[in-house]
């Protein structure tokens, strides 16, 4: 997390405050607005016949770092190839001839917001490089992986307009959360920086998940020992070391520290700003209704940010565990990790970002922009998973005066490669500067005075325009979307995390699991299961499993409270051992135990003998995270059918 005021992190200035804690609030900097730039966009904007030009006011635009697989979100090809098409079915939306997946059911509601571009192809597999073009608009001079990010990278969008048009004291221009994105080997991702325009203009970065129960921006909050009189007379100390430092070699850096700091200081002071990044001041039913997970509330916070007045913010797709890749890099099991964790994760907090912008009048001026490195490959490999693929892929927009229930652009049968009206990040770059009233020739000046031009491509006019309408509004015969899923199942998937589930009576999970010495289904809706037909019973998953996902507890729900008295548990033969605290617990209806370090790194196939006769068991869960009690709230419903 971004700490802007705190103690013990290093070098500390006069008043406690780290050196490299200042350097990171870089968005907060008025240093270098770049005048002549912002003249020449002024001028440009008179001369602009488009009435979409400048429509948009602000921005929040959704990173899915890792890659979503494009023909098995918005660009589905059910009569393909057997090899590509993949296992989900598109289903009707609110708009005529418009056909998304079926594992995005709320969005389907939101169509007639949203601009689908199928057409978007790039020559690059590569995650560093290829985020940087999605995130600037500009191909990287690099065609590699795994590298870091340079002062030299071409500025991110947001670091443009906090260069170009700067928030006044209180509020920064560009905020980004809830975390900075890293490849494996810890590289951070070009793009995400002002790169060549300077630290100054940098995000305001949130790094950490805003569902945390202590999650603060602990650089709003103003400790019992720095009273508002003593932040003020520490900015007047900076404005005396300013002038003393004209005088030295070194003044250019100490003024920009200069700057830094008294912007954050005015951010400090400023009740709407703190209002702003306050998560605990949002109804709990609001913040249900976005799911309480880092993806649902980091969509929450970008909402309220943008209302008070924030001009960019960017939600990057986050890691489950700073160790652990759970991005849409779905290299193995594509078609279980998009139903189970990552788009009924996105499903919600999308559709209600879109329907409170609308509802609060702020759509028509608000672009949301749904974005990424690359599409993924149309043959499914090996471990039922896609690999990475870029020269065709999928990028999806709304609101900021882009009309909705629009197609543009569309792939062959194999969302292989662009068939109709190929566009690149440049192109969609240049779109988004458009409609920000910033024109895509607008020239920029690095630190040495070289000119860079902002944009490469041409806005898509057809787009902008609403004329890229479906080419058809019949619906594709002999399909039907919706998929059977129990509820506590469905809590799961909106979660956002990764889990392994059998919801025990339900026929579609049980498919992928062998069951031995269970009774008969019995019981409806969510008290849907078995119980143990003998005095232990087994169950033993058959699909794919693989290790490194890392599920670290195991979950277990039965339809009624029962104690852990004469249980026991084998897992792949060996005892799992409960813990006399788990005993001394008394009665649950949901019991979460901690797999031994190692366990299911060991483990090839998954089986567990559960020795409890009196149990009725509805739901066994592999996790990577704890449930937590606020989650199961959300467990409500009695149906299967979503």
């Amino acid at each position: 997390m971004l700490n802007f005021l705190t103690e013990g992190r290093g070098p500390q200035f006069c008043d406690r405050i780290g050196r490299r804690t200042a350097l990171e609030v870089g968005s907060l900097s008025t240093l270098g607005i770049g005048l002549p730039a912002v003249l020449r966009a002024a001028k440009s904007t008179a001369k602009s016949p488009s009435p979409t030009f400048g429509k948009t006011k602000r921005v929040i635009l959704l990173y899915m770092w890792g890659g979503p697989a494009h023909q098995d979100t918005w660009d589905l090809k059910p009569h393909g190839p057997s090899e590509t098409r993949g296992e989900f079915l598109p289903i009707a939306t609110r708009s005529p001839g418009v056909f998304i997946s079926e594992h995005f059911p709320k969005l389907s509601e939101h169509t007639d917001k949203l601009a689908i571009i199928r057409s978007v192809g790039q020559e690059d597999n590569n995650h560093s490089t290829g985020a940087h073009a999605a995130l600037t608009g500009r191909r990287h001079e690099l065609q590699a992986e795994s590298f870091g990010a340079r002062d030299s990278d071409f500025p991110h969008f947001g670091s443009v307009l906090s260069h170009l048009r700067p928030n006044q004291a209180g509020l920064p221009s560009f905020v980004s959360l809830p975390e900075v994105i890293a490849t494996t080997n810890g590289a951070i991702t070009p793009g995400q920086n002002a790169g060549f325009l300077g630290r100054q203009f940098d995000p305001f970065r949130i790094n950490q998940h805003p569902d945390t129960a202590d999650f603060s921006v602990r650089s709003l909050t103003i400790p019992d020992s720095f009273s508002p009189q003593r932040l003020h007379r520490s900015s007047q100390l900076l404005k005396k070391i300013e002038q003393q430092a004209r005088l030295s070699e070194q003044s250019k850096t100490v003024q920009a520290m200069g700057r830094i700091y008294q912007q954050a200081l005015s951010m400090v002071l400023s009740p709407k700003a703190r209002k702003a990044f306050d998560l605990a001041s949002e109804k709990t039913t609001d913040r249900q209704r976005y799911g309480l997970h880092t993806f649902g509330q980091s969509v929450l916070l970008a909402r309220r940010l943008i209302e008070a007045g924030v001009q960019f913010v960017t939600v990057y797709w986050h890691r489950e565990v700073p160790t652990i890749d759970t991005s849409w890099d779905t290299h193995a099991l594509n078609f279980q990790e998009l139903k189970n964790r990552l788009m009924p994760a996105v499903d919600r907090p999308i559709s209600n970002l879109l329907e409170d912008l609308q509802s609060r009048g702020l759509l028509d001026e608000t672009l949301v922009v749904w974005n990424s490195e690359f599409g993924r490959t149309p043959r499914i490999n090996a471990n039922a998973g896609r690999d990475h693929w870029g020269p065709c892929n999928s990028v999806v927009m709304a609101g900021g005066g882009i009309p909705g229930g629009q197609i543009f652009g569309a792939s062959d049968e194999n969302a292989a490669f662009p068939t109709r009206d190929k566009v690149t990040q440049d192109d969609i770059a240049a779109t988004i500067y458009h409609l920000l009233g910033v024109p895509p020739e607008t020239t920029l000046y690095d630190r040495l005075q070289r000119p860079h031009a902002l944009a490469l491509g041409t806005p898509i006019t057809r787009l902008l325009s609403g004329t890229a309408l479906p080419r058809t509004t019949e619906a594709p015969q002999n399909l039907s979307g919706g998929f059977q899923t129990g509820p506590f199942t469905h809590m799961l998937r909106e979660r956002g995390l990764r889990f392994l589930n059998l919801d025990i009576g339900n026929p579609e999970s049980e498919k992928a699991w062998s069951l031995d010495g269970w009774s008969e289904v019995s019981g409806v809706g969510i008290d849907c299961g078995r119980s143990l037909q003998k005095s232990s019973a087994t169950v033993t998953y058959h699909g794919l499993f693989y290790t490194h996902f890392d599920y670290r507890w195991l979950a277990l729900r039965l339809n009624n409270k029962q104690t852990l008295a004469g249980v026991t548990l084998h897992v792949a033969g060996r005892k799992l051992p409960l813990s006399p605290s788990l005993f001394q617990s008394g009665e649950r209806q949901l019991w979460q135990i901690p797999f031994p370090e190692g366990l299911i790194a060991a483990t090839s196939k998954f089986s567990l003998e559960i020795q409890a006769p009196r149990w009725f068991v509805t739901d066994i869960v592999l996790l990577g995270n704890r449930i937590e009690n606020s989650h199961l709230k959300d467990v409500s419903s009695t149906s299967h059918k979503t």
